[in-house]
């Protein structure tokens, strides 16, 4: 431990690290080490449960995912596949793009045509492959539902913190994040896709969801976004950002240089808020930009066995994530998973952040 401390010092003086970094290693080191004589996966561990207990008052509490904007190029398909798949309700459809749900607080997901065509450039190396969890499905932001939001409260505690936020409708505020992600905080209700324009209307959405089938009754029950992967340049400042402002809870911290998503490494971050969880990893991008990978859903009384024949018999490949979740292909191509209660806890405490390292293998 006094070695540790040492080599912290020694850095800070030559300039590669802060005094920030410094008094965070001198708060966790000796956490670290008693649960590093237990495993290593318990130091990372506990490096991510001792930070966060020095998270001090945040700005708001977040207590969902308000919303996922997912771009794709048929906005109907994709619908009818979250609805017949995970028994999510259309709340909003104007024809040209809708939103779906599930929960309470709502966790919805934004369906809406591509604004551009997606950003895949071909990578190298260990890493080659990037690119493949994520098809030619976009999501370009997403939102966090607020516990008791104010919307001129709001705006002001925004602005004094210098983020500049952008007005969205009468129950948001979009703003950026460390690594350029536009994100939004919001009221937990009121929000709907198109809000922002002053000549919006809830009520052109909500007219004909009578005609839009609703689910088949033989898929699963969504109850949350389980979690959300998102890939950025610089984890540790989008770690400090999220559980400064937001108030979320980090379950997981692996400091390291690399993450690729064939190669171990970090550093990895799991933060959590009401029944969702927040991952933050390592961008792959060839020019390092920010991206979200994937997002899967928490379905209700998950059974690994029932789930997994059911997706077969749907004609789905899964593949395991842990012993909680089975990973498929949506109709984009993107990488979404129908996940058990407790998934990402379990990947963070057993697992050492990836499934690929549960004890007993990936699907345990």
């Amino acid at each position: 431990m006094i070695q540790n401390i040492a080599k912290d010092c020694a850095a800070l003086e030559s300039g590669r690290i802060g005094r920030r970094e410094v008094m965070r290693a001198l708060g966790f080191t000796a956490t670290a080490a008693l649960a590093a004589s237990v495993s290593p996966e318990g130091a990372a561990f506990a490096v991510g449960a001792t930070e966060s207990s020095m998270v001090g008052g945040s700005a708001f509490k977040a207590v969902a995912f308000n919303h996922i904007n997912y771009q794709v190029a048929d906005y109907a398909k994709m619908r009818d596949f979250y609805v017949n798949l995970y028994g999510m309700k259309v709340a909003w459809d104007d024809g040209k793009q809708c939103s779906v749900e599930c929960g309470d607080p709502a966790n919805a997901i934004y369906i809406r045509p591509l604004a551009k065509p997606v950003d895949r450039p071909a990578g190298t190396g260990p890493s080659a492959n990037w690119d493949a969890q994520m098809g030619q499905g976009n999501v370009d932001h997403f939102a966090f539902s607020i516990e008791n939001f104010q919307l001129e409260s709001a705006g002001a505690e925004l602005t004094r913190r210098g983020l500049d936020p952008k007005p969205d409708g009468r129950y948001a505020w979009s703003i950026k994040d460390p690594s350029g992600i536009t994100i939004q905080i919001c009221a937990t209700k009121g929000v709907f896709p198109g809000a922002a324009s002053p000549s919006a209307k809830e009520s052109d959405g909500t007219k004909n969801l009578n005609a839009i089938p609703g689910p088949d009754g033989k898929g699963f029950k969504a109850y949350a976004v389980s979690h959300l992967v998102v890939n950025v340049p610089d984890v540790d400042k989008s770690r400090d950002f999220y559980t400064g402002l937001l108030g979320m809870k980090v379950i997981y911290y692996k400091p390291g240089d690399v993450f690729g998503v064939d190669t171990p490494g970090g550093p990895v971050c799991f933060l959590k808020f009401g029944e969702n969880t927040f991952y933050l990893r390592k961008s792959q991008h060839p020019e390092n930009k920010p991206y979200v990978a994937h997002f899967a859903m928490a379905v209700e009384n998950f059974n690994k066995a029932a789930a997994k024949t059911e997706l077969e018999r749907r004609g789905y490949k899964p593949q395991p994530d842990s012993k909680f979740g089975w990973s498929i292909q949506d109709p984009a191509g993107m990488r979404t998973e129908v996940a058990g209660k407790g998934l990402p806890e379990h990947v963070a405490a057993d697992c050492n952040g990836a499934n690929a390292n549960c004890p007993g293998g990936p699907d345990q």
